[in-house]
């Protein structure tokens, strides 16, 4: 029963930095605007 406990906490712990590291990648890898109007003064 201790196995399975650490096992999930090593893959939640896993789980979060993954989902993290994609977070952060995917903010790097935006846009830095949102192009709207194609008839802007």
């Amino acid at each position: 029963m201790k196995f399975l406990k650490a096992l999930l906490a090593v893959l939640t712990t896993l789980a979060v930095a993954f989902t993290a590291a994609l977070l952060l990648w995917q903010d790097k890898n935006a846009p830095r605007y949102i192009h709207i109007y194609d008839n802007e003064q």
